[in-house]
């Protein structure tokens, strides 16, 4: 059995998977709130499918881009199991989540995180042969410039692309093709499903190197009571 953890976003979820299968996941809108709502969502998971940390096998995190103080809470659960329990620790790119469900589209797929200030953290893939290939380095790009990164057909996905419609005015590219979704974009079964895939390959080999990928300046906000 294993447990995810995704806290990327202010859409943060949980789940319990076997062998990469999901079989029971929570998804929920915690906004800046995860310090307080993680571990009591972990706990909720873990007792709702008779699972305790022992079970575990694993844990599979999403690792960023995204928020500073979310990201943080979220490898640190996962980390503190490692620690008492032993676990190994997947740390899979939240952008990576975003974009394998488009992965068999036949096109460019291009997921799309905010960031602030009008940026979206991106990569690019597309499926060569049986493998989930990423085309370029993840990065940060104004929402203006989205354009300048395609030449060809390429779907924008993900939960900074849930309004792109209405805030960049450059939509009208041929090249340009909008997937409707509605938030939270990602979910726990499709964390599963690239951690365990890692988890076959070998798995993290060094747990203590395992970080998240911030791309923008922690923010303090103050929890709700």
């Amino acid at each position: 059995m294993e447990l995810t953890i995704d806290t990327s976003t202010k859409f943060a979820s949980v789940g319990i998977s076997d062998q990469g299968d999901i079989r029971r996941e929570y998804s929920w809108f915690s906004n800046q709130n995860h310090t307080i709502e993680l571990l009591p969502a972990v706990e909720y998971i873990l007792e709702a499918s008779s699972v305790t940390p022992s079970d575990l096998d694993a844990v599979f995190v999403a690792k960023g881009p995204g928020g500073f103080s979310a990201l943080r809470i979220g490898m640190s659960i996962a980390k503190g199991l490692h620690v008492s329990h032993g676990l190994p620790v997947i740390g899979i790119s939240t952008l990576d989540i975003e974009a394998y469900p488009f992965i068999d589209s036949g096109l460019v797929v291009c997921p799309l995180i905010d960031i602030g200030r009008g940026e979206k953290a991106l990569a690019l893939y597309r499926k060569k042969d049986e493998h989930f290939e990423k085309l370029c380095e993840e990065k940060v790009v104004h929402t203006d410039n989205l354009m300048t990164i395609i030449d060809t057909p390429t779907i924008f996905c993900g939960e900074g692309a849930v309004n792109l419609e209405i805030s960049s005015g450059s939509m009208t590219d041929t090249n340009f093709v909008y997937w409707r979704q509605y938030c939270p974009t990602r979910r726990p079964g499709t964390l599963s499903v690239l951690g365990y895939r890692q988890l076959l390959l070998g798995g993290p080999k060094d747990v203590s190197t395992l970080e998240p990928t911030y791309m923008r300046r922690p923010s303090i906000t103050t929890p709700k009571n």
